[in-house]
C-alpha cells in the first residue's frame, strides 16, 4: 500500500487520551496531520484537556470522539474518512481496572470491532498496531537478545501456562496471549481485504513525560519508578532488568511507520532499548535516578533481594532486546536513558502526583 501524508486527510488514534495513544496524537499534530482522537470519556478533564491543548502547540488538529472497544461500531463514525487508523487503545488491568479474561478478550474483540470498522470505512490504507514485548518473549536463556523475529508462543511445548484455560488465574499469559493474536488478527484480516496493510509496534518498559494526571496508572511502569521516588522500594521487576524505551519515541516510530515507504503488510517493530544503556537492573535504576534527583531519597531493591542473590547469585540477564530495526528502517532517533529517566521523574513531580522522600 502507498504510504500515508497529513495531506491525504484525516487519521484516527484508539486510545488517545492514554500515555502511549497521547505521545501518538502528539507525533502526528507536529507533522500537521488532523487527528480523530478516540477517547471513552468527553467530560473527563484528565483524558481530554491535554489533548486540546497540542492545538495551541502544534500545527495539526484535533477533533475528539466517544468510542468504545467493547461497543460494536463504536468506530464507524471517528474513521469515516481518514487514510489511516493508529488502534493504540487496548483493555489493561493496572489499579484493578479489569480483570485477566476483561484483558484477554477486551484486547481481541475490541480489535475485531477496530478491524470491522475500519474495513467499513473503505478509505483507511495503513493500520499502525500497538502490540507490545509481551507478544515477543517467550523462555528462553540468560542474555538472549530478542527481535522481531521472535513470537511469545515460542518455545511453550509442556508449559501449563500457555493456554486460553489459564487465562483466568494468570494476567501475564492472558495479556501475551492476547497480542499475539491480535498481531496475527490484524495481519490476516489486512491480507484478505487487500485495501489496507497493517504494521506491528512492540515496545517495551514504556517511560517518557507524562502529560495528564491520567497517565498515572496504579501499578503501571511510570508508577512505579514514581514509587522509587518516593523513597519506597522498587516492586516490579527488580529480579531482572527494566528495558526502557522512552514513550516519545513510541509516538515517534508509529508516526514514521504511516509515512514509510518500506513498510508492508505484517511488518513489525519492536521498540525497546536503544543499546545497553536503556538496560538497568534495580540497582542501576536507583543509582541513576539519584544523580538526576540529588535532592531525592531514591528507594532501590526490596528486602527480598538479599535472599534473591544469595540463591541466583545476580539478577536474571533478560529481557535483552534493542530497537535496531526501528532505528535502521524507520531513522528513528531515540532519547538517551538518561534523558528519559529525567522526564518520567520530573513530569510526576510537576503534575503533583507523588510526594518526594526529600533528604
Amino acid at each position: 500500500m502507498p504510504c500515508v501524508r497529513a495531506s491525504d486527510g484525516p487519521v484516527a488514534v484508539t486510545g488517545a487520551s492514554g500515555f502511549v495513544g497521547s505521545h501518538v496524537v502528539l507525533a502526528l499534530m507536529k507533522r500537521g496531520y488532523t487527528v480523530h482522537g478516540c477517547v471513552t470519556d468527553l467530560a473527563h478533564p484528565a483524558k481530554i484537556d491535554h489533548l486540546k491543548a497540542f492545538e495551541d502547540r502544534t500545527p495539526g488538529h484535533l477533533e475528539l470522539f466517544r468510542a468504545n472497544l467493547l461497543e460494536d461500531g463504536s468506530y464507524d463514525a471517528p474513521f469515516a474518512g481518514c487514510s489511516a487508523v493508529l488502534h493504540v487503545g487496548t483493555a489493561m488491568a493496572y489499579g484493578g481496572a479489569n480483570n485477566s479474561r476483561q484483558v484477554y478478550e477486551g484486547a481481541v474483540e475490541g480489535t475485531q470491532r477496530v478491524l470491522a470498522s475500519l474495513e467499513r470505512a473503505g478509505s483507511i490504507r495503513r493500520l499502525v498496531y500497538t502490540s507490545s514485548f509481551a507478544a515477543i518473549g517467550h523462555p528462553a536463556p540468560p542474555g538472549y537478545v530478542f527481535s522481531e523475529n521472535d513470537w511469545a508462543s515460542q518455545n511453550r511445548t509442556g508449559d501449563p501456562d500457555w493456554s486460553l484455560d489459564r487465562i483466568d488465574v494468570n494476567g501475564e499469559t492472558a495479556y501475551a496471549m492476547a497480542k499475539v493474536e491480535t498481531e496475527h488478527l490484524v495481519n490476516r484480516t489486512a491480507l484478505a481485504d487487500g485495501g489496507f496493510d497493517a504494521v506491528s509496534v512492540c515496545p517495551l518498559v514504556v517511560l517518557g513525560p507524562l502529560l495528564s494526571p491520567a497517565h498515572h496508572l496504579v501499578f503501571s511502569w511510570q508508577w512505579f519508578l514514581g514509587r522509587m521516588l518516593r523513597g519506597k522500594p522498587c516492586k516490579r521487576a527488580w529480579q531482572a532488568l527494566w528495558n526502557i524505551v522512552d514513550v516519545r519515541d513510541v509516538g515517534e516510530a508509529q508516526a514514521r511507520i504511516l509515512e514509510s515507504e518500506l513498510c508492508k503488510n505484517g511488518d513489525r517493530y519492536q521498540l525497546s532499548a536503544t543499546d545497553r544503556s536503556g538496560e538497568l537492573n534495580v540497582n542501576q535504576l536507583q543509582e541513576q535516578l539519584q544523580t538526576l534527583f540529588p535532592r531525592i531519597a531514591v528507594g532501590g531493591a526490596p528486602p527480598e533481594m538479599d535472599e534473591y542473590l544469595a540463591k541466583y547469585g545476580k539478577v536474571y540477564d533478560a529481557p535483552r532486546a534493542y530497537c535496531d530495526r526501528a532505528r535502521r528502517e524507520l531513522k528513528l532517533e531515540t532519547h538517551p536513558i538518561e534523558d528519559t529517566l529525567r522526564e518520567t521523574g520530573q513530569s510526576l513531580l510537576d503534575l503533583g502526583l507523588i510526594e518526594p522522600a526529600l533528604r
